[in-house]
């Protein structure tokens, strides 16, 4: 069959590496200049390898994507970074049960009690339970008001703003059951991967079309005649990795500043550090760097400022300038001393359709691979459910609609 694949991320990957192999006539349209969706990347001469334009890594458990990694034969570097959390002014360390059971700003009662309900979560199956409540009344319910208000409300208000109190229960239930001490991180950068799929898939005779945007497609004669703003083909089915408009679900888009600096700006190592302040004007800071061998990155510190908020948002629209200009103070306060005069490089990235919004009906509103038109398929971030998103759903997904077909 011929086969067009709308979006050569993750999941356009591997439906083309899947199909291909079955001997398929694969095409794929992407609108950027490279493969790789959320998780492409950049580079720079000096650099050895490349660096995401938004934060990535995967869990030791993710083993859709680290089985594919190993069946084309890219090297998986694993680690066991640190995690923090900024608080009144503070940096405490808490990935561990030992580090919760010592962190002073609970009782050891909501200490106890935030502890075995984490445990209780990780050791569950998923419960249509998770569907009737959400996590905010949950997590008040079992863990206590000051667990809540200390360490997860300020994470939900500043990822989904006002809808913070919408999302469900089986959102925040998947992030506690996949979550693993050490990640995982593809050698070379997630765009150094994503490329060895390309070469793998141009040795399958797989058409590839960079820049180009898909704008619509008409049956005729049993096939499809499908339009970009460059070309039309004519082809058996069409598979769409892009998220649907009409679905009903809300998606928030993400910004991603980054900096290149001469010195380490979370000094104790930390990997990933989240901000647990309602007046940040971000959501967390990683440093790449503490996470992977700045030798990678001729010895510079890479670390992001992440933020998730309404592509239609104020901050969304700003410039690099006005973002760091807003940023510089609050990272003064996470370390009073960071300079501006560190900074070496700094780049700007966003992505309108980063984030779901988890909420009551969601199972109800996920479109169906088959879509209702014969010969038209979908698999998107919407379907990855009570999962969050990530390369490693994305490759999940693309194995399933793959094997549909």
């Amino acid at each position: 069959m011929i086969i067009a694949i709308i979006g050569a991320g993750f999941t356009g990957l591997t439906l083309a590496y899947r199909l291909s192999q079955k001997g398929h006539q694969i095409t794929l349209i992407e609108s950027e200049n490279k493969a790789g969706g959320l998780a492409v990347g950049f580079s720079k001469k000096v650099w050895k390898w490349t660096l995401e334009k938004h934060y990535h890594h995967w869990f030791t458990n993710d083993y859709s994507i680290l089985n594919l990694a190993k069946e084309i034969g890219h090297k998986v570097v694993t680690v066991r970074p640190k995690t923090s959390t900024f608080i009144k002014g503070e940096i405490y360390q808490i990935d561990s049960p030992f580090a919760l059971l010592i962190f002073s700003k609970l009782s050891i009662i909501d200490r106890l009690r935030t502890g075995i309900i984490l445990f209780s979560l990780k050791i569950s199956p998923f419960l249509k339970l998770y569907e009737k409540v959400t996590s905010e009344k949950f997590i008040r319910f079992f863990m206590g008001e000051k667990s809540w208000n200390v360490l997860w409300k300020p994470l939900f208000t500043k990822k989904f703003g006002v809808d913070y109190k919408k999302i469900l229960l089986s959102w925040f239930w998947a992030r506690i059951k996949k979550r693993t001490p050490s990640l995982c991180y593809p050698a070379g950068g997630f765009q150094k991967f994503a490329d060895r799929i390309v070469n793998k898939l141009k040795q399958k005779k797989v058409i590839i079309y960079y820049n180009e945007l898909f704008q619509k497609f008409k049956k005729k004669s049993g096939k499809f005649v499908l339009f970009t703003n460059k070309r039309q083909l004519i082809v058996d089915k069409i598979i769409n990795t892009i998220p649907l408009k009409e679905t009903g679900i809300k998606m928030i888009g993400a910004i991603n500043l980054v900096l290149e600096l001469k010195e380490p700006f979370l000094k104790d190592n930390t990997y990933w550090l989240n901000i647990n302040d309602a007046n940040s004007p971000f959501l967390a800071v990683v440093e790449h760097t503490n996470f992977m061998d700045k030798r990678n990155y001729n010895n510079r510190h890479v670390v992001y400022v992440g933020n998730y908020l309404d592509k239609s948002s104020n901050l969304y629209s700003k410039n690099i300038e006005e973002i760091l200009d807003i940023y510089l103070p609050y990272l003064n306060k996470i370390n009073p001393d960071f300079k501006k005069n560190v900074i070496v490089n700094k780049y700007l990235f966003k992505a309108p359709f980063a984030q779901p919004i988890v909420s009551n009906g969601y199972s109800k509103k996920i479109p169906p691979f088959v879509s209702e038109i014969a010969g038209v398929y979908n698999a998107n971030i919407q379907q990855v459910y009570p999962w969050d998103r990530g390369t490693n759903y994305a490759v999940e997904i693309g194995n399933k609609v793959a094997k549909l077909i």
